[in-house]
C-alpha cells in the first residue's frame, strides 16, 4: 500500500492534485479545502495517502496529516459509508472536531456534512463510539476529562440514544425515553435499548 507521496505538484483543480515523483505523475484525490492549503504548482509537497482498492475501481486519495487520512479509513467501517462521503466528512470536519461529535452524540454537528442526514449520523455515532475511542485519532481533551454520565455509563447511554434515532425516532424523543428508563450502572445497550423502547411504547 502506498503510505505517502512526496513530490513535485505538477497540477491543482478543486478536487485533485497531480503530483510527480520519480518520473511518475500520480493523481490523488483530495478534500477541496486541502486543497487549498497546498503551495503553488513546482513546489514540493508530502501526502499522506490511502488506495481504495474495489472490483470496478481504482482511486488513491491524498491528505495533508495523518489524522485526516486515519479518520478517512475510519469512516468507511461504518455502514454505507463509501470513500466520496469520507472524504466530504474530512473536507467539513477537522479529525477533532468529528471526535468530539461522535463522543458528545452531536447529530447537528454530523450532518452539516453534505450527504449525510440525521439517520445516517445516528448510525455514525452508533458504529463508531467505541472504534473512535481505539483508533489512532486523538480523543479532544474536552471529552477526555468530562465527567461519567449518571447512572448508566456515558457510552452505552449514547449507544441507545443512536440507535432509536437509526429507528426513526427524533432526537427529543431518544433522549426522553432513555431518562424515563431510568439508566442504571449495570445496564447493557441491549437491556436500556429494551426499557426505552417500551417507554416509547406507552406514550
Amino acid at each position: 500500500m502506498i503510505a505517502s507521496i512526496q513530490g513535485r505538484i505538477v497540477r491543482k483543480s478543486e478536487e485533485h492534485v497531480i503530483i510527480e515523483q520519480g518520473g511518475i505523475g500520480y493523481r490523488l484525490d483530495i478534500a477541496p479545502s486541502a486543497v487549498s492549503s497546498l503551495p503553488p504548482a513546482g513546489e514540493t509537497v508530502k501526502l499522506y495517502t490511502y488506495l481504495h482498492v474495489r472490483e470496478n475501481e481504482i482511486g488513491l486519495f491524498g491528505f495533508t496529516t495523518e489524522d485526516q487520512k486515519n479518520l478517512f479509513e475510519l469512516l468507511q467501517t461504518v455502514s454505507g459509508v463509501g470513500p466520496r462521503l469520507a472524504l466530504q466528512v474530512v473536507d467539513t470536519l477537522s479529525p477533532d472536531a468529528f471526535a468530539l461529535a461522535i463522543l458528545q452524540n452531536d447529530i447537528d454537528k454530523l450532518t452539516q456534512v453534505k450527504g449525510i442526514g440525521k439517520k445516517g449520523a445516528a448510525r455514525m455515532v452508533l458504529e463508531l463510539t467505541d472504534k473512535l475511542k481505539k483508533s489512532a485519532i486523538a480523543v479532544p481533551d474536552i471529552v477526555a476529562k468530562a465527567a461519567p454520565a449518571e447512572g448508566a455509563a456515558e457510552n452505552e447511554v449514547s449507544e441507545v440514544i443512536a440507535a432509536l434515532m437509526v429507528l426513526g425516532y427524533s432526537s427529543s424523543e431518544a433522549h426522553d425515553a432513555v431518562k424515563r428508563a431510568r439508566p442504571v450502572e449495570e445496564d447493557t445497550v441491549e437491556t436500556l435499548l429494551r426499557r426505552a423502547l417500551g417507554q416509547l411504547a406507552i406514550v
